[in-house]
């Protein structure tokens, strides 16, 4: 999930990164993780639905981040 310390990033969103990361790294969170992720989620918790709006929510952030970049370097090409 890449790293997410910025004072901007709501306190959920850095607990369930931290959360992905461990769950990287233990074997057995993984295989809780795979067998049921709305379980692991709650017993973590986390609301799956919050968790897949946070999730797309930084997607588009990052999308919308990555546009203007790309939008600004053509610019500058042209």
């Amino acid at each position: 999930m890449g790293n997410t310390n910025s004072n901007t990033v709501p306190e959920n969103l850095k607990k369930l990164e931290a959360l992905y990361e461990e769950l990287e790294r233990d074997p057995n969170l993984e295989k809780a993780f795979l067998t049921d992720k709305k379980k692991f989620l709650e017993d973590h918790g986390f609301n799956e639905e919050e968790v897949n709006n946070l999730i797309n929510d930084l997607q588009k952030e990052r999308i919308a981040e990555l546009s203007s970049v790309l939008k600004e370097q053509e610019e500058k090409l042209n």
